[in-house]
């Protein structure tokens, strides 16, 4: 996939049952598409991306600075964002 194509991304958050269809470039990271879905689907800005994780094909995304086109995201592919405090805790550090 060339860097400069748009890719269609559906960004979901299951735990809310929201769902927004987006056309991003294929090189923008998960966590920028993450932050952009966020503020789409809950229609306001003062959330923090931190508090939520992403996950595709059902596995959790670790490295948020990877573009879309290096996880291997399809056309129509679903990103799915969900927050750390419903019932999915970040990782103990410590």
């Amino acid at each position: 996939m060339n860097a400069t194509e748009r890719i269609t991304v559906r960004l979901m958050m299951p735990d809310r049952w929201l769902e927004h269809v987006a056309e991003l470039p294929a090189d923008t990271t998960v966590e920028a598409a993450k932050a952009f879905g966020i503020r789409e689907m809950l229609q306001r800005s003062s959330d923090d991306p931190a508090d939520f994780y992403t996950e595709y094909a059902e596995r959790r995304i670790r490295d948020e600075t990877r573009t879309l086109a290096d996880v291997g995201m399809p056309p129509r592919g679903v990103l799915s964002i969900r927050a750390y405090d419903l019932g999915h805790y970040p990782p103990f550090r410590g």
